[in-house]
């Protein structure tokens, strides 16, 4: 950035070469390489961490669900039942029928599909940036090149296209065209109808999430700096709005025409059952997020540290957003780290502007220079965390290398022909559909978990942890008929030769979500004598880990 009491000709360089008279690079020159080379080196680290190594479970699950629906499977049929709204499933089609047209695996199309969204996602921020912060120099674009990678593309690793990431890339433009909003400064109406719409697909992916809009829409309503602006009264008023409610409107005609069944079997089904997933406490929810609430409270002293009256728009609605958040988080209840992605992100960001804003104070006073050995220091870090990084994750990759699949064992998939049917009976989704993807399987089961079986063990035998929510014993004799039925059916319909099961009952094992507790699930499903006539065709193959194998007779 251009340092007070330089010369006229030296304050030029400050959008040119950034070489004084004296021929020397100026202290700008040293903060500009630095972040430069701090950007190469978080390109390297996103490389290592989230676009070699295999993708994550949840993103390899919405995959392949899209290529069933590809395929002619209706979406929350019996074939393919999800959760989720059906954006992310449509969304997951551009990958899955790209890479039946190129035999490109779908799992890397869909990395480079969300490279292309954040490229895209980096220059509309920018050009609202430049609405706000016109003046901003380049040094500081550096850095937020850098912060931009980093938030992006290193901190979710193995959750690099998780919804919760893509999610928070859709809003981020919201968040930004806020703070111009904020200032009375002009969109261009396109550009604001593009930005609801973007709003609208983070918000559809994780409903959660609204708390973001809303609480930007009530910060607009009650800004202060633009209280006497025609703004204030028209906030609600504005493209971006029609736009959100015109695609929300849109979007759920696609569901009615498109998967009706969402509404009429997924939601009450995922209303009734998935409060067993968030049964952490508030406080066991901060230990699970400790570097979600540092980073927060970081964010929060420095704010008002500084002057919160003198701080950025930007900077504001940053901290706004990354507040509303956190408490969507709060309210998902679970503490996996991919659902602190958003909160993070947008702190993350929020520090960065903070540390701008500070910056440039500090240098309009001359009381901050780079000091020209900052550079080699960034290259030496960099290299050193590349290094590091590539030793400790046993680089070079190898496929087998990049995608280590230790549960359920290896060996139960030894000799397998790849499109053999494997239905396995577990509450982690890992388990389940990891080997798919590197056997080349096929997955024998319309859900890689099993939804609803926590809430009815939690339901029909409560021990362990205290119910937080109680079903009638009408729903939960429904729920447990619906359950039994759909094991039942994918047998008849998938034929698995190979039966995995979770041994949740063993002591020594602890199976996701029902770690306070130790069911045998395989016991459940024998109730059923349907079942128990299919099951009489299958025998003991082996244990291994904490799975046991089963194989037709």
């Amino acid at each position: 950035m251009p340092e007070p009491g330089a010369s006229a000709s030296e304050k030029s360089t400050t959008s040119g070469s950034r070489i004084p008279p004296s021929g020397r690079p100026s202290s700008s020159a040293f903060a500009e390489q630095t972040f430069l080379i701090l950007t190469l080196a978080a390109c390297g680290m996103a490389c290592l961490l989230a676009l070699l190594p295999a993708a994550g479970h949840d993103q390899m699950w919405l995959l392949y669900a899209a290529r069933l629906v590809l395929h002619g499977a209706p979406l929350y049929g019996p074939r393919v039942f999800e959760t989720n709204p059906p954006l992310v499933i449509w969304l997951s089609t551009i990958p899955a029928a790209l890479s039946s047209l190129t035999h490109i695996p779908d799992t890397a199309l869909g990395k480079f599909f969300v490279l292309a969204l954040e490229f895209s996602i980096a220059a509309l921020c920018l050009r609202l940036l430049r609405i706000v912060r016109p003046s901003l120099s380049r040094t500081a674009l550096y850095m937020l090149a850098f912060v931009y990678v980093t938030v992006f593309a290193v901190m979710p690793a193995r959750d690099f296209g998780q919804r919760d990431h893509l999610l928070i890339l859709f809003i981020l433009p919201y968040v930004v065209a806020a703070a111009v909003r904020a200032q009375a400064k002009p969109i261009a109406p396109p550009l604001a109808w593009l930005i609801g719409v973007l709003a609208l697909a983070g918000v559809v992916l994780k409903p959660h999430q609204i708390l973001i809009p809303v609480a930007l829409e009530a910060t607009l309503l009650l800004w202060k700096r633009t209280s006497k602006s025609p703004l204030r009264r028209l906030s609600l008023l504005r493209p971006e709005i029609y736009a959100m409610i015109l695609s929300g409107c849109l979007f759920l005609l696609a569901i009615r025409l498109f998967a009706p069944f969402y509404f009429s079997i997924i939601l009450p089904i995922v209303g009734d059952t998935y409060w067993a997933y968030h049964q952490l406490t508030f406080w066991q929810l901060i230990g699970q997020s400790i570097q979600l609430h540092i980073l927060a409270a970081i964010d929060l002293a420095l704010f008002f540290a500084t002057g919160w009256r003198k701080a950025s728009t930007v900077t504001s609605f940053l901290l706004i957003a990354g507040l509303a958040s956190t408490l969507a988080f709060y309210l998902q209840g679970t503490g996996w780290y991919y659902q602190q992605l958003p909160a993070l992100s947008l702190f993350s960001l929020a520090l960065a502007f903070l540390l701008i804003d500070l910056a440039e104070a500090r240098a309009a006073r001359s009381q901050l220079r780079c000091p020209p050995w900052l550079p080699k220091a960034a290259a030496g870090l960099g290299l050193l965390a590349l290094a590091l990084t590539t030793h400790f994750m046993d680089y070079p990759f190898t496929a087998d290398r990049s995608f280590q699949v230790d549960t359920p064992d290896p060996v139960f998939f030894t000799g397998l022909a790849p499109g053999t049917p494997v239905l396995t009976l577990s509450s982690t989704v890992d388990y389940t559909i990891q080997p798919i993807f590197k056997y080349h399987l096929t997955l024998g089961e319309r859900y890689p978990a099993f939804l609803m079986l926590p809430a009815l063990l939690r339901s029909e035998d409560p021990q362990g942890k205290p119910l937080t929510r109680h079903l009638s014993p009408a729903r939960i004799a429904q729920l447990d008929a619906m359950q039994h039925r759909f094991m039942v059916e994918d047998f008849q319909r998938w034929h698995p030769q190979l039966f995995l099961v979770e041994r949740c009952q063993d002591p020594a094992v602890h199976c996701q979500v029902l770690e306070d507790r130790h069911d045998d699930l395989l016991a459940w499903f024998l109730r059923d004598p349907r079942f128990r006539e299919i099951f009489a065709h299958y025998h003991f193959l082996r244990s291994a880990g904490q799975f046991d194998a089963y194989v037709p007779n």
